[in-house]
């Protein structure tokens, strides 16, 4: 019977620790495909920046955390914030001295605050020069904005007391979740919002009834709290080794870390590959 596999990023394919998918995670994708089964990411990343790993051979995403889905590079069931939001968001953000990317379907669009602090993340990170590794995150600043819609926006903070009042401010249209993906260094100072109902695991349930398909074919793989709805949503919830302990607590089976061949070890135990 074929299933639908919805694999997380960060922590879950990419590894923390070597910046990379492992060979066993390619492989697993591959022999998965072959038997019929459709892959997908499901990430809080813009479907531009999924492209960093396209080697893994998965085309399709759900993408900005459930905000909209990408099949044969087409943006389908976008739950876009509105102009009005979002310009007030954004503005709230910049009074308060902090930093956004907000993110359409295709890109990610940084102010100059993100952009430096990523800029001396990668180069801590990467030997390639910065503006490659900006290139191949497609991450751009708010100069090179294309006119789509914005799906989700990150912000980051340089103190607790900025992101509380940021809390008490934030429009009741957006959800707040604290700390994920690529801001998760930076504790209660960071999260991403998107329009309230807005998560991995309705964007699954959305995506499975419009297909047809009932949502126990729906495999789930995360490491985040930001995987969490998914891990609930999904017919079987596989929670990595190196994942937080609430995902881990939702999970039907936690399997290996990242480099330990956690991906094919959970494939291989539920006889996908």
């Amino acid at each position: 019977m074929v299933k639908y596999l919805f694999f997380d990023i960060d922590g879950t394919l990419l590894s923390d620790v070597t910046h990379t998918v492992p060979q066993s995670a390619i492989e697993a994708i591959k022999k998965a495909k072959e038997n019929g089964h459709h892959c997908f990411f499901c990430t809080g990343r813009s479907y531009f920046m999924t492209k960093e790993i396209s080697f893994t051979g998965i085309e399709d995403a759900i993408i900005a955390n459930g905000a909209a889905v990408v099949r044969d590079g087409k943006p389908e069931l976008q739950k876009i914030i509105s102009s009005d939001v979002v310009k007030k968001t954004l503005e709230l953000i910049e009074e308060l001295g902090g930093g956004y990317q907000i993110i359409d379907w295709k890109n990610g669009y940084q102010n100059p605050y993100t952009h430096a602090m990523f800029e001396e993340q990668f180069k801590k990170k990467f030997d390639e020069p910065v503006e490659e590794v900006f290139k191949k995150k497609s991450m751009k600043t708010m100069d090179e904005i294309e006119n789509n819609p914005i799906l989700k926006i990150d912000a980051t903070f340089d103190t607790v007391e900025a992101a509380e009042r940021f809390m008490k401010e934030l429009d009741p249209s957006l959800t707040f979740i604290p700390a994920g993906g690529y801001t998760s260094t930076f504790g209660a100072k960071a999260g991403e919002m998107m329009n309230k109902g807005v998560s991995k695991g309705a964007a699954i349930k959305d995506f499975m009834e419009a297909v047809g398909e009932p949502i126990e074919n729906a495999y789930a793989f995360g490491d985040s709290t930001n995987d969490i709805e998914m891990l609930e949503m999904a017919g079987t919830a596989i929670a990595m080794g190196n994942g937080a302990d609430l995902a881990k607590a939702v999970a039907d089976y936690v399997t290996d870390t990242v480099d330990n061949d956690g991906i094919y070890n959970a494939m291989e135990h539920y006889k996908l590959i």
